[in-house]
């Protein structure tokens, strides 16, 4: 049987990667590992691949803790579950941590446990920030590769990582409200907090992506229209698998509900605005909640 293809989905971060991730793991014809994220390809430096092991060792040790409890609990589902995500991460981090040659641990580590699956996948939002030589690295590991780059209303995704970030840093004594609407105040006035910005920077991702790998291999599409069963369908199609009629409800990691104050909106789409110029002129009609946005502007 022919190897399964090989899904990469490179972002864009806060773009519904995850929500596509538990799609296609609930998928019958497709083999995902139980870590979506696997940053192989951005962990080459090795400074960044300790840091990312250590937050991995941390994962694993909570997984651990849990399959144990379920099985002092006689939670026979619950300690099959975790085992089988611990034994994911060991795995992983063994091949983050071993031989590079030629990506063939790797390699192996996504096909583990997918004999006769059609698709298997890495879904990294922050490989988005690799460069073109990576890509072509990427695309050449297997005889069928895909990549998938999804996009978001630019103020929709730009506001939601504005409020993991906060979430992520928030001190006792602030509010997430405050401290998120400050931090987005420091991006558009002061050009700080650039690695947010950068995460959403469709333009530039997609240009190297095409430079680097054949137009065949590549599909960029609103998160919005993926939502739909026109949309999924359309992916699946993409894919080469078929459509299981399984549409997840809700958004997975949606975070905590902020308001965003409105007097920064304006200023945030004025900001934003060659995200929505270059959707519309390389990507066809805006979604509706992107004009809906793009019309606040004048707000």
């Amino acid at each position: 049987m022919a190897e399964p293809t090989l899904l990469y989905c490179v972002g864009a971060t806060k773009a519904g990667t995850s929500w596509f991730y538990r799609t296609l793991a609930d998928h019958p014809e497709c083999g995902l590992r139980s870590v979506k994220e696997a940053h192989y390809w951005d962990t080459f430096e090795t400074d960044v691949r300790d840091k990312q092991v250590v937050a991995f060792r941390k994962r694993l040790e909570t997984f651990r803790a849990t399959r144990d409890m379920a099985a002092s609990q006689g939670i026979r589902w619950q300690e099959e579950n975790m085992a089988r995500q611990v034994a994911d991460i060991e795995g992983l981090i063994r091949v983050l941590e071993g031989d590079r040659t030629g990506d063939v641990a790797y390699a192996g580590w996504l096909a583990a446990g997918a004999e006769g699956k059609m698709l298997v996948a890495d879904m990294t939002p922050n490989y988005a920030l690799l460069s073109e030589a990576l890509f072509a690295r990427m695309a050449a590991l297997r005889p069928v590769v895909r990549f998938v780059y999804l996009v978001r209303d630019p103020l929709a995704r730009l506001w939601s990582h504005v409020r993991m970030q906060a979430e992520r840093k928030l001190l006792p004594e602030e509010t997430l409200e405050k401290k998120a609407n400050a931090t987005l105040w420091r991006i558009l006035n002061r050009g700080q907090e650039r690695h947010i910005v950068e995460r959403g920077d469709y333009p530039g991702t997609v240009a190297r992506l095409k430079r680097a790998i054949p137009a065949g291999m590549l599909r960029i599409e609103y998160c919005e229209r993926l939502f739909t069963e026109a949309g999924l369908r359309d992916m699946c199609a993409f894919l080469g698998i078929g459509f299981s009629g399984r549409m997840p409800e809700g958004k997975v990691h949606e975070g905590p509900k902020v308001a965003l104050r409105e007097d920064l909106i304006p200023a945030a789409v004025k900001f934003l605005k060659d995200q929505y110029d270059w959707a519309a002129r390389e990507m066809g009609p805006l979604p509706r909640e992107w004009q809906d946005n793009l019309a606040r502007m004048a707000a």
